[in-house]
């Protein structure tokens, strides 16, 4: 067993792997050595130490994160920790212990932890909070889960319209507590947002024009109650380093930086990617779910793929003479199934995530169907013609090129019409995109596939 030794002068991330640091963290977290394991870590760097909790189990990271010293080292990171991680300790232990770990938090992300709570927790975290003059976090919990109201920060710089460029900076030059300022944010007399100047655009105006003479008054706004997935596809859309969020009056409340939102783009991405593969919404690392937890997310992808096979089962055993009475089908089945499979894929991808991104509309839907079925029946035709020389070269049977030739066409260009088309169905009926990108699609693909194959098979070889 490889032992991660301890000096004065050394640390133990710059000669052990991971695994090692991990091993020795969880060997002296056994025997209870807290004073060994305290030692420890005040050697390893920041990410070796979040490296090993991510891997831990919940309960084991929630121990060893507690004793981290200092709290603002500690605050490090329970940023960088999975979600499930950050819920569990935030959930455990006592309230002085959570509101240590909150406070070396921004109040955005405060904010997220918070939200994550269950009501009665986050009630007594908040009540504690509010007797230490935390106002903005109990206002802002007011607001919707998963709304912009929940991630925006109230402390905005703002200007009027008649302020000049010079007065602005020398506004600017004054502040202390504004660590990021991306924009400046013009307001009318009555504080309705009426134009943005970004900084660029500051230091190299006039110095007495007025901001109202150099703002850009198409300002891309969202209201408190915007969902956050709409506020970071428009962060991402007009590639936006803050958004700035009004009332329903047009007044300025707050903003949204993209530091804000990194985590909420990374989640919508991870999901995505997971309902196209099948395995469900992101819950967490896989390292420290149970295998009943794994097996719940999955199953109703899988049911839906496994009753779409015995569908494919029953077409086959109706078709049953012609396969009896031409063996070589067979051989070829796998491969006009499966290119078509490749072919939709590929569509789905692409519509999946145009539409997660804004890039494509309801309104694309038969421009994208045409340009998706011209490239399918190109591609179609190309592979069919291949198949057909091959299926000839092989079996020099003519009519077993006739039947895989056509056949790989027809999926192809099936394909992409499915593919094409349950994404916008989806979307249209108020449901994720992503699921008909994954085993949905390809099981209706290979179910449509299958039943064109045999059909053409019949069609070709019951001519006399």
């Amino acid at each position: 067993m490889s032992m991660v030794v301890l000096d004065d002068d050394s640390s133990p991330g710059a000669h052990s792997s991971i695994d090692e640091i991990s091993e020795a963290i969880e060997r002296l977290y056994r025997k209870g050595a807290s004073f060994h394991l305290t030692r420890l870590l005040t050697h390893l760097d920041q990410e070796e130490i979040i490296q090993v909790l991510n891997g831990f189990h919940e309960r084991d990271a929630n121990a060893v994160y507690a004793l981290i010293t200092p709290p603002d080292r500690a605050g490090v990171v329970f940023k960088a920790l999975s979600e499930g991680h950050q819920k569990y300790i935030l959930s455990q232990g006592t309230i002085e212990h959570a509101l240590d770990t909150l406070g070396a938090l921004n109040p955005e992300m405060r904010l997220r932890c918070i939200n994550a709570l269950n009501a009665m927790r986050a009630r007594r975290i908040l009540k504690k909070m509010n007797k230490g003059g935390d106002g903005e976090t109990s206002d802002i919990m007011d607001y919707p889960p998963e709304s912009a109201g929940r991630l925006m920060s109230s402390n905005v710089f703002q200007q009027l319209e008649s302020t000049t460029a010079e007065t602005t900076i020398q506004a600017l030059q004054a502040l202390s507590e504004h660590k990021m300022i991306f924009y400046v944010y013009v307001v009318d007399s009555q504080k309705r947002l009426t134009g943005t100047v970004s900084m660029r655009q500051l230091i190299l105006a006039d110095p007495e024009k007025r901001l109202k003479e150099i703002m850009n008054q198409k300002v891309i706004k969202v209201t408190a109650q915007t969902p956050q997935r709409e506020v970071a596809r428009l962060v991402t859309s007009y590639r936006l380093l803050a958004m700035p969020v009004v009332d329903d009056k047009g007044l300025l409340v707050g903003r949204i930086t993209i530091d804000d939102l990194i985590q909420v783009i990374n989640e919508d991405n991870t999901n995505t990617l997971l309902k196209m593969a099948g395995s469900g919404a992101n819950k967490g690392s896989v390292l420290v779910q149970s295998a009943f937890a794994i097996f719940k997310a999955r199953v109703p992808w899988l049911i839906t793929a496994f009753m779409g096979y015995l569908a494919i089962s029953v077409i086959l055993g109706e078709f049953e003479e012609t396969l009896s009475a031409v063996v070589q089908l067979a051989f070829f089945f796998p491969i006009v199934i499966g290119m078509s499979g490749n072919s939709g894929t590929q569509t789905g991808t692409i519509v999946v995530r145009g539409l997660a991104l804004g890039n494509i509309h309801n309104h694309h839907f038969f421009k994208l169907l045409f340009k998706e079925l011209g490239a399918n029946i190109v591609q179609g035709t190309v592979y069919g013609i291949l198949l057909a020389i091959a299926a000839y070269a092989i079996f020099q049977n003519p009519r077993l090129s006739m039947t895989v030739g056509p056949a790989m066409m027809c999926n192809m260009i099936a394909s992409s019409v499915i593919a094409m088309s349950l994404p916008f169905f989806f979307k249209r009926i108020g449901a994720d995109p992503a699921i008909a990108a994954g085993p949905l699609a390809l099981t209706i693909i290979d179910l449509v596939g299958s039943t064109n194959y045999l059909i053409i098979a019949s069609l070709v070889f019951a001519t006399p």
